[in-house]
């Protein structure tokens, strides 16, 4: 009597190659969305750092406008941040300036964080940069301030820190 075997593969190591394939799936998927995180954040870093270094160097330009602002900052509040154009007072001129965001009517360019991020922590509201130097004021004064960004999930987090002097670093 003759003994006919076949080829092939038992259910069992067909459940056992899926449930692995199933498994290592999932872990390619949860990973790659921490690392779509991770790069909005760092995006968003660059962007904030952008806008800050873009207020410093509009102050320093010569513009021909019917206001002329007393100097350029930006302002941050939570989930947006816009850099915006410090008015001159109206009896005093920059003299008089209060060297702070005062209002809608001195906005220059809005941005908003997106969506997934937060400022987790602001230990200022305004930064002004005030030519020609340009001098620069931390609203509220301070000698350095630190911006973070984080997740909403708190799970990475990056600062920005910004001195009295103009100089912008990241950790």
């Amino acid at each position: 009597m003759s003994q006919k075997t076949s080829a092939g593969f038992t259910i069992l190591e067909m459940l056992v190659i899926v449930s692995v394939m199933a498994l290592l799936s999932a872990m390619l998927l949860v990973y790659n969305r921490s690392g779509e995180k991770q790069i909005s954040l760092f995006k968003e870093q660059a962007k904030v750092i952008s806008v800050i270094l873009r207020s410093k160097a509009l102050a320093i330009q010569t513009f021909q406008q019917a206001t002329p602002g007393c100097g350029y900052g930006v302002h941050f509040e939570a989930g947006k941040y816009w850099i915006f154009r410090d008015l001159p007072d109206p009896t005093t001129g920059c003299s008089g300036s209060d060297r702070k965001y005062s209002g809608s009517a001195e906005n220059f360019e809005v941005f908003t964080l997106e969506s997934g991020l937060y400022f987790s922590e602001l230990t200022l509201s305004d930064i002004l940069f005030v030519p020609p130097d340009p001098r620069v004021f931390l609203n509220p004064d301070q000698a350095e301030a630190t911006i973070t960004l984080s997740t909403s999930d708190n799970a990475s987090q990056v600062n920005i820190k910004i001195n009295d002097a103009g100089q912008v670093t990241t950790q």
